[in-house]
Formats: C-alpha cells, structure tokens, sequence
C-alpha cells in the first residue's frame, strides 16, 4: 500500500517533462508466503525498497519533489505501530500549540474536579452520563 501510494504520488507530481518515457533500472522483487523482498529504482530517481516479515514491514523511499529537492523516507512498522521517519527532513510537522482564546470556565473546572473525586471513590457512569448503581 505505501509502495503504490509513494508511486502514484510521484507520479502525478507536475514537471514539465511529464510526457517523457520513465526507464526501469533495476526490479528485484522476491516474495515466500507473508514475507517479501522489493528494490525498484527508475531513472528519474524514484527508489523503493522494502521488505516485509510476519513481524512487520521496514522500507526506504526515495523521490524527487516538484521543486527538485530529493525526499527520502524510512518507514518501520511492526506490533508497536508505524513509524515514519525522513533524513531529508521532509515529514510534516505538527504546529506548536496554540494558546486558548478562552480560559476553561470556572463552573467546568470545578465539574471536571468533582467527576474526578466521584470516580476515585468508586462511582461509574454509563455512556449516558447515568450513575450505575451497584
């Protein structure tokens, strides 16, 4: 799914020479059962390499951006999640937080304060908001 995510984004990036033939340089490509081995690299700098295990999924992606930047990306995904990361320095980062324009109202603090102290003494609600009596 990331290779033809990574594929499809790279090729529908606008370059002017967009109608030009792209060349397969190299297609190595190997798969037993759930484990699997791909190395593709085309002429116009697009490399994708990865291999999966029944632990996981480990790959490196590398492209150029419409700006002529190249852009690599390594992706190691297993039982504790994705985890994606890019030398190049070209994944998103989240913006800083922003500081509320309001203050939390005092009646809600103090609502929050005492659902808190009802939950350490042992009272439970239902997805209703409904005290479960036991």
């Amino acid at each position: 799914a990331v290779f033809a995510t990574l594929l499809a984004l790279a090729a529908a990036a606008p370059r002017p020479d967009s109608l030009d033939v792209v060349e397969l340089l190299r297609n190595d490509r190997a798969q037993e059962g759930a484990n699997y081995n791909t190395h593709v690299e085309l002429d116009n700098g697009i490399i994708i390499s990865e291999t999966g295990t029944d632990e996981g999924v480990q790959g490196t992606y590398v492209f150029t951006a419409p700006n002529g930047e190249t852009v690599e990306m390594t992706l190691v995904a297993n039982e504790n999640g994705a985890v994606f990361e890019s030398p190049s320095g070209h994944l998103p980062v989240a913006p800083e937080p922003v500081q509320a324009i309001h203050p939390v109202p005092e009646h809600a603090l103090e609502a929050i304060e005492l659902a808190s102290q009802l939950r350490s003494s042992g009272v439970e609600w239902d997805e209703q908001g409904f005290v479960i009596e036991k």
